[in-house]
């Protein structure tokens, strides 16, 4: 066992030290994922995150910044221990600043020639998702929690072709969560062959109004039917107007015909309250958007989330978003893009991912391109 500063509160939740947790499951981990957007360009998005996987002895980070036709990514790994708290890895640091309000985020000199010194500053108290609990061939492959928190930013962002961006919270939105529990792991030789997803259409969307909060995390076996909902919506701190909870969510939602991947256009969410009140709201997409795969998401040129690679190992690459041939391959895993938000007079920002796989019965022009067309189908 290894003891770390935390050890040293009355905080322990198990018998064991702060560095390994209750279940021996491999695939457990404890993350964050947070999106920075310029809301004044509207093309400029750049998603960073860590992991934590104590099963695995790995510490993992990665980010992402997507800007006009071109998307950097720098993804790193470490062993664990024996800083199993530390949140550095390599170049990628985080400092908490003060809980659940401030979290600063550091990338110095790397070989990408992406640098940042970037504070996250919370507008709004953070939304605790429900637990999300699924089981596959007798085993809970998700057993996971959540909280999701709206906010500004504050720093500095220097690219690859050496530009200076001041990042300043009047044009800077952003969203990040936090989340710990089991979830799937890429799949490995002699493990049984995966279960297809119950759920074919995915939506996560942390949206932002000046004095309105919303998270919905929504997946749907066919239209109307949820698998999952996690929704909810929240007043600026001071502002005590009662909110009912939200029960259901309905969708209409538009996409690009005939895109290299599924490409969201816009559309309308519309949220029923308990009692019967519904909210809607008006979403736009921009340009920006950050494609999740350039972080390692589902798997990149052999670099799988969670994977032990040593003591420290770094790699980037650019990706040309024009190019048509490859641009599938970039989307596949789903990505964080940056879109308008309308409540009335009221205009905000936020982030959707979102995924539909065939099967749903709607939103045809956002399936996957078929397989035959596809330059890669990993």
């Amino acid at each position: 066992m290894f003891l770390s500063p935390a050890d040293e509160y009355f905080t322990h939740q198990t018998a064991l030290t702060h560095a390994m947790v209750a279940t021996s499951d491999p695939s457990w981990r404890e993350r964050y994922w947070v999106s920075f957007q310029d809301t004044e360009s509207g093309d400029t998005v750049l998603t960073l995150g860590l992991g934590r996987y104590p099963n695995q002895d790995v510490m993992e980070a990665f980010a992402c910044f997507s800007s006009g036709e071109r998307q950097t990514n720098l993804r790193l790994s470490r062993t664990l221990l024996p800083d199993s708290h530390g949140m550095t890895v390599g170049p990628l640091s985080c400092e908490i600043v003060e809980p659940l309000a401030q979290l600063r985020f550091t990338l110095d000199d790397n070989d990408s020639g992406l640098r940042f010194d970037i504070t996250f500053e919370a507008t709004f108290e953070p939304m605790l998702e429900g637990r999300f609990f699924q089981i596959s061939r007798a085993r809970a492959t998700y057993d996971a929690i959540r909280y999701v928190q709206h906010g500004r930013a504050r720093g500095w962002i220097v690219t690859p072709d050496g530009r200076r961006i001041e990042v300043t919270p009047d044009r800077w939105w952003a969203e990040r969560d936090h989340s710990w529990g089991t979830r799937p792991l890429p799949r490995a030789e002699g493990q049984p062959p995966g279960e297809r997803p119950e759920w074919k259409m995915l939506m996560f969307a942390p949206l932002q109004l000046p004095d309105l909060a919303v998270h919905m995390y929504l997946q749907e076996s066919r239209p109307g039917e949820p698998v999952h909902l996690s929704a909810s919506a929240i007043r600026p701190p001071g502002d005590n107007r009662e909110l009912p909870p939200i029960v259901a969510v309905d969708h209409d939602l538009k996409w690009a015909e005939d895109a290299a991947a599924p490409t969201l256009l816009g559309g309308r969410v519309v949220l029923t309250l308990l009692g019967g009140e519904t909210t809607e709201l008006e979403i736009t997409a921009c340009k920006g958007r950050a494609h999740l795969r350039g972080g390692g998401y589902e798997g990149w040129n052999g670099w799988r989330q969670g994977q032990w690679r040593g003591e420290l190992t770094a790699e980037h690459d650019e990706w040309d978003l024009t190019d048509r041939d490859n641009f599938y391959r970039y989307a596949k895993a789903g990505s964080d893009h940056l879109v308008e938000v309308r409540h009335g007079d009221d205009v905000g920002y936020g982030v959707i991912e979102y995924m539909v796989l065939p099967g749903y019965g709607r939103y045809e022009e956002a399936l996957p391109p078929p397989r035959a067309s596809r330059s890669d189908s990993r």
